[in-house]
């Protein structure tokens, strides 16, 4: 009798290679743990087919112009846009600002005069909420504002191109929605640019009378600057760079003139008038004090000093000398006039030597008078060319600032003028510009559940499910399944197998028996 051994087949087919009968078997074997979980799968995905609720989305397109103005943005005089990634992305922020906003949605939900109903049917069907078919304010308001922002879809389909939908269960109410808030973003974002330029023009404005007030007060400080510049350095001064050194050479010869004044004439003539008359140290004072004195002797210390200045610039001076003379015997006569009142004992001789002490004193002060201006003066260009760094510094920023002040004051000019060109621009919807490219339109079917794609994902969860069970049982089996591995696990020999005796064709026998 020939036996039959299993596993030496199975070495046998083994060795073949591939053997598409092999897996076929081992899948038959396993059948259920296939079939199961493959009819659970396509049943999950026909229920929830049957289940879901129907949602319909309404969508309608914009397109964002940008003519040849708005490659340089009015305002700015430069490239808006570095590329068309970046116009997208802020288009992208705007509308997403916008459409989203909480006062935008409220707009659109009074203005569609949506109800609980509409927006929230789900506390209408629990019961939370009475009054259901009336508009609604508060915190029913904030949550029907939070489920429209929920539903909206803001989509990016092409360059320059951009979806604005909702999605929603009733398809007239999706198609209402989106039409209602694509019109009223129109109508914001128009008013948003338009009340940006005007505000910018408006502050401009502010700036720059705020400039003008400053400019004014900078030009200002600069002149009275200027002016108290030329009221305490060199108005009137005849000291200058070149005769400097010619001034104070004439100040210290004037100066040593005054001593040998002081020391030789005035002691020589002091003594001869003491001499003839006593009593000269009283009439000292009260010569000096007179009116007509004091106006010749100021007469004097002008001429003097007009001809120190005539010295000091080279002018011709004869005139200067002619009055000087006549102001001196002025001085002279008067002096002689006076002691004669005074005294009219004395004799002409000794009136004359008194004459000349108090001639030479009094002329000493005039000397001293034109001696302390020409000082002043000399003393005034020192101190001019001292701060004269410091003055030129403080010159310099005055001017800084008068200059700043100007340039800011044009560049607003400028500014306006863009700006008031940008608001033309808005107006006239030139430029930068977003239209409807697409409106919004009925929904003809839902787009949630796709049933195509549910059944294609159950049937391929079933097929995936089923066949991991079916390798992972195959994995975990351990029985023998070759010669090889009864040897390898009983460190024996193997001569032989016995085939499995089917008692099938047994079972059956004894039931025709039986019948």
């Amino acid at each position: 009798m020939m036996i039959m051994d299993q596993y030496d087949d199975d070495e046998q087919q083994q060795g073949a290679g591939f053997n598409p009968a092999d897996l076929l078997r081992t899948f038959m074997r396993r059948k259920w743990l296939f079939l199961i979980p493959f009819v659970l799968c396509l049943g999950m995905a026909y229920v929830a087919i049957k289940t879901m609720r129907p949602i319909y989305f309404s969508a309608g397109q914009v397109r964002v112009i940008q003519e040849a103005t708005a490659a340089r943005t009015l305002t700015e005089g430069m490239p808006r846009y570095r590329s068309s990634r970046d116009a997208d992305r802020e288009t992208m922020t705007l509308i997403r600002t916008i459409v989203t906003s909480p006062i935008f949605l409220q707009r659109v939900v009074t203005e569609l005069d949506l109800t609980v109903l509409d927006m929230l049917p789900g506390l209408v069907e629990a019961g939370q909420v009475t009054n259901a078919g009336k508009p609604v304010e508060g915190v029913l308001m904030d949550r029907m504002v939070s489920t429209l922002e929920k539903s909206i879809r803001v989509g990016n389909q092409e360059s320059q191109i951009f979806t604005i939908g909702v999605r929603h269960e009733r398809p007239e109410l999706a198609f209402r929605l989106a039409r209602e808030i694509l019109d009223r973003f129109l109508e914001e974002e128009q008013a948003g640019r338009l009340e940006v330029t005007t505000t910018t023009r408006d502050f401009l404005n502010e700036q720059r009378q705020i400039y003008i007030d400053a400019l004014e007060n900078a030009q200002e400080r600069l002149t009275a600057f200027q002016r108290s510049m030329l009221s305490t350095s060199l108005v009137g001064n005849p000291v200058n760079e070149q005769n400097l050194a010619q001034a104070e050479g004439l100040l210290s010869d004037f100066r040593h003139r005054i001593e040998e004044l002081e020391f030789t004439d005035i002691t020589q003539s002091r003594e001869a008038a003491r001499a003839v008359l006593p009593a000269v140290g009283q009439l000292e004072p009260l010569v000096g004090r007179e009116a007509d004195v004091l106006a010749i002797m100021r007469d004097l210390a002008d001429l003097e000093y007009n001809q120190i200045v005539t010295a000091l610039t080279a002018r011709q001076g004869r005139d200067t000398q002619n009055l000087l003379g006549t102001m001196r015997l002025s001085l002279d006569s008067q002096l002689s006039r006076r002691i004669a009142e005074e005294y009219p004992q004395l004799g002409g001789a000794e009136r004359r030597t008194v004459t000349m002490y108090l001639y030479t004193l009094n002329y000493r002060d005039v000397l001293d008078r034109v001696a302390a201006r020409f000082s002043e003066q000399v003393e005034e260009y020192r101190n001019f060319l001292t701060r004269q760094p410091e003055q030129a510094a403080n010159l310099s920023r005055l001017q800084s600032e008068v200059e700043s002040a100007q340039s800011m004051l044009h560049n607003i000019e400028q500014d306006i003028t863009r700006e008031n060109l940008s608001l033309a621009a808005s107006m006239s919807e030139i430029g930068y510009r977003i239209e409807v490219r697409r409106e919004p339109r009925m929904p003809f079917g839902p787009i949630e559940p796709d049933k195509k794609k549910l059944a294609m994902m159950g049937i391929a969860l079933a097929l995936a499910i089923g066949v991991g069970l079916v390798l992972l049982a195959e994995m975990l089996d351990r029985s023998f399944k070759s010669v090889q591995q009864i040897e390898s696990t009983l460190k024996l020999k193997v001569i032989g197998a016995l085939p499995v005796v089917d008692d099938g064709p047994f079972d059956n026998l004894r039931r025709r028996r039986v019948l």
